[in-house]
Parts: C-alpha cells; structure tokens; sequence
C-alpha cells in the first residue's frame, strides 16, 4: 500500500479509540458571518501557515464533522513522517467564509502536523482547555504512547525548530526531513460554492467517498440540531468539549453539562485500564472513549424516537434536558446509589465471558427492567435474582449466540429481552435451573441452550500466553463463586450501586457497629427490604 493510498481516508484506520485530536481545529457553524478576509486564497498549506497565527487564527471545521479521534499512534506518526519524507499526500479541500477556512477533506491530516507542532495530541493546553480539564484516561495514554511513538521515530518539532536554526550536528537521516520541514506543503483544493448550503453539499458528498459516513454518524450529523444529537454529543463527552448546545440560554447550557457528566459517569465510571477483565470494578458501559452511536441508540430508546429520526430541531435546549432527565432516570434503575436503583452488575447482564461489552445486552436489559418497573414486578425479581443471575453467568454465551443467529444491532434486541423475561417467568413459577434451560430451551431461538455449544474468539492458533478474553473469563468464573454478594437478595453487588443496610433495623434495636452492617443493593436496601 502507497502512502497515498494509506491517506486517502480520514475514517481509515482505528475506527473507535483513536488519538484525540478534536482540539487543534476549532468547530465553527458554516453559517457564522465573519468579516471578509483579504487577499486570494493559497493553493498550499506550509508548516509556516500552520504556526502562523493569523492563518491558524481562522482555521475551522464544520460544526457538524465528525470528531478528529480516529487515527491510531501509528497512523499518526506515518503522517508527520511522510510530510517531512516529501511523500505524496491528497490534496486537503477548503473552503473560505469571511475570515474563517473551513476544512471540507482533510482534518485528520492537518490535525496530526498541527499536534506535532503543538506537542498536543490530546493531553496538552489546548486539549485540556477544550475539554474543560475532563479528559479520559484513555485519550491521556493515547497521547503519550503518540508522543512518544513521534518523538523516536521522527523527533519533536522543537528538535527541528533547533536544527534549522543552528544548522549543526544534524543527523544525516534526518537532512532530507529537515530540507522538507521548510518547503514541503499540503497541496489544497477549494469548494467553488459560495453558499454555506452548498459547502455542507460538498461535504457529505465527499466524505462519502472511498469511506462513506455510516448511517448513525450520518443521521447525527445532519440531525445536529435534534434534541436526541445533542443530548448524544453531551453525554458521549461528559459535557465538555465543543457545545453543540451553545445556541441555548446559559441557564440552560449548564444544566445539560451537568447532565451530560453525571450520565457519562455513570455509564463509563471507573475507566477500563486493561484489555483482560482483572476486577470486577468495571465501567456499565464498557469503554466510553468514542462510543457515540451506543450513546445515540440508547438515548433514542428511551425516548421514544424510532430509528433516530426526529423531524424538528430543538430551538430553545427544552426537549435536550427532557431527553436526557429521561435517560439518568433510566440509568437509575440499573445502577448508581440511587434509593431505586437495582444495581445490576455489568459483568452478569453488559459483558461477555471474554470481557467484551454487549451494546446490544446492555439495551435490551434497559427496557426489560422498564417493563419489570412499570408492572410493579421489582420485588418478584428481587426474589429470584440471585437463581436469575447464577443462569446468566452459566450460559454467558446465550447474547453472543442470539444475536448470531438474529443478526446484529436492533434486530437482535427484541429476541434477547424475550429470553430474559421468558427465563424469570420460569423462576417465577418455581423452576430450577435445570427446568428453565428445558423450558426457555423450546424456543426455537433459545434451541441452543439443549445443545450448548463453545463460542471461539481466539482463533485455533496456538498461543504462547492466555488470550486477555481467557483471562477474563477466569475472572468471570471466580466472580461467580466469590463476589460480593447482596445481604438482602444475594445477588452480586457492583462498586457503583453499594448501599450500607442494617441487619437488625435500628427501630428493632439494632446498633451502627460493623458486626450489624451488610452490603446490600439500593433498591433492597431501600424497598425490598420493607
């Protein structure tokens, strides 16, 4: 493959969990009215119009792009070198409003040179204040495992800041990039259109092109003004970064921020550090480092707004604080130290025996537990729940075959949450373990269960060391056996539902010493209990 080809897409690469660079290129609405800017537009981008502060001063990006978090360490490293190697690079596509240079094509590529002349690859000033001091532990060793990757294999642009000043001791590989770090360029393209309309135009229809924007990112994109979008935007980033929510009155702003970080919190609070499971302090959601379309789907799912489609933008930030007070109260009910949370554990509902999260588990669950709630069926569930529970951990694989055998994403939700609500009918009604494989197991979709077999994510290769998913699933089978487990209903407690209870009730003479306390779900705690 040519470096040509290599960057010839902006999506190419990691497509979640990339390096963060979403802060070097602020986001600007292609609408805004700016002053006209004089002169005739260039027909290249130096690293001198990229350090230079009048140029780099009205350097935009459409409001609506996708964020710049999609290059791997490596792709960006490939970047910086082949630049200064005076390799081929695609042409970048602009586009000029007043004073503002929108990049149309190309952020990910400027983006990559202006982190290296910066020094921020996510963790740095700009970041940090583009951010708001909330930056992901994830993103922070995404950047400096690119700092690092760039600094050996290239060196830092100071280094070359001192080479071309002082001329002397430069390295003889390093004479051809320090010849190219003056004069080599980024060839530029300009949107003839003179509208914002038909930038946006030229926009979707070349990023549509040789990587088209998948149907999620494309309806959040163009539905950047829905209350669902920008409720999405505000949780998938704690609300911080750039404010999609900013036309709102302020009052408003700010309750969405605050909002947008407790559901963030609550979702992806403690961060994932290993890629085997290794303790059962696990984030509900997974890992939150660019998990936009899960955030999309499930906020669609609790509003109501069937595939995302919403028809009117939201004017005044009403329906945006709406939709997100209907997903924190959700999220209650499954976790948090909320007085009705359930506290469901991730491992036994979220993740797969290989420590994999399940979007689709983790949705199909949410509404199951909303129909248990409306019914009024939480205590039948406490009854059983620590049997329910046991069943799961046993046939792990049960989500992982389902949606196999129903096909992946929405369609498989319905099959899943009939499996789980037909398995507590059967413990309802008195069933044991053995009796409730037999009875789900009749469904021609569960069938599985009466002849289970191995699911294999690690190939047939032989391996020198475990696999991190045969980590995890040892993890997961010493959790069974030894979790902490809830006092009350004994099913296993998580780190962000733990609730203190009284074995003996205060009012029954009970005193506050740590031989009368037991851990115990909020809702157990709370309801259950009494």
């Amino acid at each position: 493959m040519t470096r040509h080809e290599t960057f010839a897409s902006e999506a190419e690469g990691m497509a979640k969990g990339g390096v963060n660079l979403d802060a070097l290129i602020p986001r600007e609405d292609l609408k805004a009215e700016s002053a006209p800017l004089g002169g005739k537009p260039t027909g290249e981008v130096t690293v001198s119009n990229l350090r230079d502060d009048i140029f780099y001063s009205g350097l935009r990006k459409p409001d609506f792009q996708r964020e710049t978090a999609n290059w791997s360490p490596q792709k960006i490293a490939d970047m910086i070198s082949s630049f200064l190697g005076g390799d081929l690079i695609p042409a970048i596509i602009l586009w000029r409003s007043g004073q503002y240079t929108f990049v149309i094509d190309g952020a990910h590529r400027i983006s990559a040179m202006l982190a290296w002349i910066f020094d921020d690859y996510g963790d740095k000033s700009r970041s940090i204040d583009y951010f708001d001091n909330f930056i992901p532990s994830e993103q922070t060793e995404l950047a400096q495992k690119t700092r690092e990757l760039v600094n050996r294999t290239v060196g830092s642009y100071a280094s070359f800041q001192d080479m071309a000043r002082t001329r002397q001791h430069v390295p003889e590989e390093k004479e051809t990039m320090l010849a190219n770090f003056a004069t080599n360029s980024f060839v530029v393209q300009w949107v003839p259109q003179d509208d914002a309309e038909g930038a946006e135009r030229s926009f979707f229809k070349i990023n549509q092109k040789p990587t088209p924007v998948d149907a999620i990112e494309k309806k959040i994109l163009k539905g950047r003004m829905m209350a669902n979008a920008i409720a999405s935007r505000a949780i998938n980033r704690g609300g911080v970064g750039h404010k999609y929510w900013g036309h709102f009155p302020t009052e408003k702003q700010l309750v969405i921020e605050a909002l947008g970080k407790e559901i963030h919190e609550a979702l992806y609070a403690p961060p994932l550090k290993d890629a085997s499971i290794r303790s059962s302090d696990v984030p509900v959601a997974g890992r939150g480092y660019s998990s936009l379309p899960f955030v999309f789907d499930f906020v669609n799912l609790v509003n109501g707004v069937p595939k995302g489609d919403m028809k009117d933008a939201d004017d005044n930030g009403d329906q945006t604080i709406d939709f997100l007070e209907k997903v924190r109260g959700r999220l209650r009910l499954i976790t948090t130290d909320h007085a009705g949370s359930l506290g469901l554990h991730p491992l036994v509902y979220f993740y797969t025996r290989g420590g994999a999260f399940q979007p689709i588990a983790f949705l199909a669950v949410v509404q199951v537990m909303q129909r248990l709630r409306e019914r009024d069926q939480f205590n039948q569930f406490c009854d059983v729940r620590d049997r329910f529970e046991r069943f799961l951990m046993n046939h792990k694989e049960a989500f992982t075959l389902i949606v196999k055998s129903q096909g992946s994403g929405p369609r498989s939700r319905p099959a899943i949450e009939a499996f789980l609500e037909r398995a507590l009918e059967q413990f309802w009604a008195g069933e044991t373990e053995e009796e409730v494989v037999q009875s789900v197991g009749g469904d021609n979709r569960f069938a599985f269960l009466l002849s289970p077999q191995p699911v294999r994510g690690d190939g047939t290769r032989r391996r020198r060391t475990f696999s991190s998913s045969v980590k995890s699933a040892v993890f997961m089978t010493e959790l069974q056996q030894s979790g902490v487990r809830c006092g009350i209903c004994g099913g296993l407690v998580h780190r962000n539902s733990i609730s203190a209870d009284h074995v003996i009730r205060t009012a029954d003479g009970g005193d506050n010493s740590a031989r009368n306390a037991q851990v115990s779900h909020p809702y157990c705690n709370s309801t259950y209990k009494n």
